[in-house]
């Protein structure tokens, strides 16, 4: 994924930024002494970044509408109309460039890889489930985390290294519980969907798990009759599309069992499914073991 020519940025220095955007940061938690959790807040002209990557996970929150941004994410590119409350996900090792005609304001929040893994905890299979890309979207939780985030670094400084660490471990489980897939997905393959198609039809599968997802709507996403794409999706995965969304389907609704409080209808309705037996059905059967069983694991 990385190319020679991207630049590699360590976000736990204070002018890691500085080869990729023309101003520093406004505010950094980096004086705070912060742990596990990196905040800066920016306010930026019109620029265009060069390509970079990270070894952390980067959530960049826009606080102002923003039209005509170019946005690049490993081999996909988007052009974006962005109002406050986007959030870009962006994981580790993955190259990332900005082209903004405009003025950007944004908050970017940075975690440790190793930190959302121990996050995850043994019960959850960390090698098989990994956080893909995302470009911009609203996510009113990150939003509200990455304000309150700002409010306490400007107005208690040291003193809110607690707190800091605390909206680590949500923002963590938020990104497990809401943009996680299955890893073997996103390594390269001769044959099957172009690269950009599969992250694309993946990202779509995770945004809509709680609805009826159907083989047209996930075709037409990548702009494919249904039988190319089901044929080329399994071919890349391994697995027919409907199998694909199942699993996915299961791991987020695990991982809601092991890290929320929702009642086991809640998980099954929050992850697609029409009711609670049929959830209980198809999990049993990918899983070895009830919804229930799991909870009382933890």
């Amino acid at each position: 994924m990385l190319q020679e020519k991207a630049l590699a940025i360590d976000v736990t220095r204070v002018e890691a930024r500085k080869p990729v955007l023309p101003r520093k940061p406004l505010l950094s938690s980096h004086d705070a002494g912060w742990e596990n959790l990196y905040l800066e807040y920016h306010l930026q002209p019109e620029y265009e970044s060069p390509e970079h990557y990270a070894s952390h996970y980067t959530l960049a929150i826009r606080l102002r509408s923003q039209s005509r941004l170019e946005r690049w994410l490993g081999d996909r590119h988007k052009s974006e109309n962005c109002m406050p409350g986007d959030v870009v996900v962006i994981p580790p090792q993955v190259t990332h460039k900005v082209c903004s005609s405009q003025k950007s304001e944004f908050i970017a929040l940075c975690l440790p890889s190793e930190f959302v893994s121990n996050v995850a905890g043994e019960s959850i299979n960390q090698d098989a489930l990994g956080i893909i890309p995302h470009f911009s979207k609203p996510d009113p939780l990150i939003y509200q985390i990455g304000l309150a985030l700002k409010t306490a670094l400007e107005s208690d400084g040291a003193a809110s290294r607690l707190y800091a660490e605390s909206m680590a471990t949500a923002l963590s489980a938020h990104l497990l519980q809401h943009y996680s897939a299955p890893k073997r997905v996103l390594c390269e393959y001769q044959g099957g969907l172009p690269k950009y198609k599969l992250q694309r039809v993946i990202e779509f599968i995770i945004d809509n798990l709680a609805d009826n997802l159907l083989l047209g709507a996930m075709a037409q996403e990548v702009s494919m009759s249904q039988y190319h794409f089901a044929r080329l999706f399994k071919q890349s995965t391994g697995l027919a599309p409907y199998q694909y969304v199942m699993q996915t389907r299961i791991e987020r609704a695990k991982i809601l069992l092991l890290q929320s409080q929702l009642k086991i209808s809640e998980v099954a309705s929050q992850v697609g499914f029409a009711d609670q037996s049929q959830f209980t059905r198809h999990f049993k059967r990918i899983l070895g073991v009830t919804p229930k069983e799991i909870r009382t694991r933890k």
